[in-house]
């Protein structure tokens, strides 16, 4: 209403009181240009944004960071209007602003961002023939007819360095310049929004242009524009009236398409606050906020009134129940159910009758909940279309029901929100990572993720898959967790409970460490094998035998049932058991799930004394996993190869027996799903050499009771004397 600048497309929502307490925080808040921000405070499209504004400069960047608050770094508020005004860019203005150039010109230029040639020539004061000779002109890329604001850094600076008083004399120097250009120039929106920042006071008439710019920025995937022009419209109303009520609904729905999910629960509850008939669709959108706010969905006679009726509160019920489906919560599902059970079925629901909450819930099969036309449906259906086609084992198919084309300007039935929103690419975005995981292909799906990052709220779709996604990505490409783990994890507003014990497993058995590895999955297995919404690929090469709790696609149940087998092969007929699994594991497509089929075949192989056989087995995991993308993975299989490659030149092929006793921890890992507590004890100490009569000794028990375990051991594992166990379990501890 007062004071402020524009973005490109539009602009701030504070007075200018509010700018002036704002500028004053920041720079109370920007403090020493050393301050360091830690690299998990930031998310990464935030800081995309950040480099875009400040043109790279890092130091700019880090000063940036360094000015705004927690919330806006980790994106679940939007970025201020302007930003704050730093000297990295200060500095920066000062090398490249012409002498020459008129200040009130050059701001006015900057609060335009971008329009027609002609309000450009209008700002400079001079014919469109002469801008080239103008000041301004070095500022400006001027194309088709129209111009743009150039330099960002400089563009953000400008905004930032002018008071609040200045910039509200740009915005009404702007309206008639515009206003007299022409249509071609610009639209009445344009004119309507530089009124309205110009104002000095309140202007009912504002309103609905206002919200009819925001609505067709919300239609076209500009949230942040959409944004500024409901706020300012909300300025405008009179409070209390049902203008303030659709302004404040129309902000809450624009701080969710971009993921300012803070914002959005504000603004949504303060619409809530004021009676009429927008009730019901400021529910069901603040159903989908507090989800993404708090992760975790309200209750819904915290939200539904006695009398609800309608379709906002029937399409508020269905996504009460879709979300806690996603979030494994069965008791508030069935809740929201009931709910909308008694406010009737809407047809338009889609996402949530055809039974995609159903299937995640594990009510219905997963086939189930994909099938129908995909074309004519909202986001939220293609999306679960394409989930059930990758978990019915054709990822390929999902991939494409992805890309579909729907209708853009037309809301999503369930969620609300537009096709091009960047809330609902990210959900889009994150289940084509996971589907392109699911076809075995780790390298697209690392990189995917990564470039998806860098520009949407990833984090926050799914109960916050994505960040568990990225952690097993990292391991599987890079052997770590990396930076971009971290920062995602920096985006998930609600306060995720700690679940590490698979990613610490799987970094320590592509080290080498599997008798670490095993204890991590032991240590997971007491915790009752928590597991994610959707199948992510874990471990079960080494430690405790377990079934996923979780939907997965055909290929990883196969491929693990094959792992599970290889594992289980007894002594007497292992060449024959390994044989079936290998002929069996070329139906599997994913070449990361027949890859690590491969890799444990290889060093059960060599396990058992048959190197020759372990080596082909190992050679063509590696093949697999280069294939994939999985760099970690294939890099755990070249160590192994390199060791048996050492191992036979030292000519230590059958000098198990000989060699110094190892700790033998792997063995005890790779033994513990098939023997008892105290059988593994007894045959850990037979494999040290140790007399019946030691063991009996060390253990407090006759010798009567370790031959006992002695017999059950040697026929669980498949072994006829002392002199074989000791070997497998030496072979054991050296290859897996």
């Amino acid at each position: 209403m007062t004071g402020g600048c524009a973005t490109m497309d539009g602009a701030t929502t504070a007075t200018a009181q509010e700018e002036t307490a704002s500028d004053a925080g920041g720079a109370r808040r920007q403090g020493s240009e050393g301050r360091r921000i830690g690299i998990a405070d930031v998310v990464p499209h935030v800081r995309s944004i950040l480099e875009r504004h400040c043109g790279g400069d890092a130091t700019a960047i880090a000063q940036m960071l360094a000015a705004l608050d927690p919330e806006q770094r980790r994106g679940w508020r939007i970025l201020p209007d302007p930003l704050p005004a730093v000297p990295a860019l200060a500095a920066h203005a000062e090398r490249i602003l012409p002498v020459d150039a008129d200040p009130e010109q050059v701001l006015s230029l900057a609060v335009c961002g971008a329009g027609s040639v002609r309000v450009l020539a209008a700002i400079a004061g001079c014919a469109p023939d002469r801008i080239p000779q103008s000041p301004l002109a070095g500022l400006v890329d001027v194309r088709g007819g129209r111009f743009r604001f150039v330099d960002a850094a400089l563009r953000a600076h400008v905004l930032a360095a002018a008071t609040p008083q200045e910039r509200l004399r740009a915005h009404r120097r702007l309206v008639p310049l515009i206003a007299g250009a022409g249509a071609e120039a610009g639209d009445e929106g344009a004119v309507a929004w530089h009124r309205a920042r110009g104002a000095l006071a309140g202007d009912p008439a504002l309103v609905e242009p206002l919200l009819g710019r925001a609505c067709d920025a919300l239609r076209s995937g500009d949230a942040e524009r959409a944004w500024r022009g409901a706020a300012e419209a909300a300025e405008h109303a009179r409070p209390g009236t049902p203008a303030h009520a659709r302004a404040l609904l129309c902000g809450g729905r624009a701080a969710l398409a971009g993921g300012w999910v803070a914002d959005a629960v504000e603004r949504i509850e303060q619409a809530l606050r004021i009676e009429g008939g927008h009730q019901g669709e400021a529910t069901a959108a603040l159903v989908l906020a507090h989800a993404l706010r708090h992760g975790s969905v309200p209750a819904p006679d915290q939200l539904m009134p006695a009398a609800a009726t309608g379709r906002g509160f029937r399409r508020a019920a269905a996504l009460g129940a879709s979300l806690s489906a996603e979030r494994g919560d069965r008791e508030r599902r069935a809740q929201w159910l009931a709910v909308g059970a008694r406010l009737g079925r809407d047809p338009d629901d889609r996402a949530t009758l055809l039974g995609w909450c159903d299937a995640l819930a594990g009510d219905a099969p997963v086939g189930d909940a994909g099938t129908g036309s995909v074309g004519d449906a909202g986001p939220a259906h293609r999306v679960a279309h394409a989930l059930c086609a990758g978990l019915d084992g054709d990822p390929d198919a999902g991939v494409r029901a992805l890309t579909e084309p729907g209708a853009t300007d037309v809301a999503d039935p369930v969620l609300g929100l537009y096709e091009h929103s960047p809330l609902l690419r990210a959900r889009r975005a994150v289940v084509e990572v996971m589907l392109h995981v699911w076809a075995g292909r780790i390298g697209a799906a690392y990189e995917l993720l990564a470039a998806s990052a860098a520009e949407l709220p990833v984090a926050l779709p799914f109960a916050g898959i994505a960040v568990a996604l990225s952690r097993r990505l990292d391991l599987a490409v890079d052997g770590r967790i990396g930076t971009l783990s971290r920062e995602l994890a920096a985006g998930v507003p609600w306060t995720q409970a700690p679940d590490g014990f698979v990613d610490r497993a799987i970094d320590a058995y592509l080290q080498g460490r599997s008798d670490e590895a095993a204890v991590h999955m032991a240590l997971w297995a007491d915790r009752g094998c928590p597991g994610e919404l959707l199948g992510l690929p874990g471990l079960d090469e080494i430690g405790p035998l377990s079934t996923s709790a979780a939907p997965e696609p055909p290929d990883a149940a196969d491929a693990r049932a094959l792992r599970e087998r290889v594992r289980a092969a007894r002594e007497s007929s292992w060449r024959t058991d390994l044989d079936v699994v290998a002929e069996e594991s070329r139906g599997i497509r994913s070449a990361f799930e027949r890859a690590r089929v491969e890799a444990l075949l290889g060093s059960t192989c060599a396990a058992r004394g048959d190197r020759g056989r372990g080596v082909r087995h190992l050679r063509a995991a590696r093949s697999l996993f280069d294939e994939s993308g999985a760099r970690a993975w294939r890099g755990m299989v070249d160590r192994r190869l390199r060791m048996m490659a050492e191992r036979r030149r030292r000519g230590a092929a059958d000098d198990e027996t000989r060699a110094a006793p190892p700790s033998l921890e792997v063995c005890r890992a790779t033994w513990e799903p098939v023997l008892t507590v105290r059988e593994l004890e007894v045959a850990l100490l037979i494999a040290e050499g140790r007399t019946n009569r030691e063991i009996a000794d060390a253990l407090h028990v006759s010798v009567r009771t370790v031959e006992v375990h002695g017999g059950r051991i040697f026929a669980k594992l498949d072994v006829r004397t002392r002199h074989e166990l000791t070997v497998l379990a030496h072979r054991t501890d050296q290859h897996l």
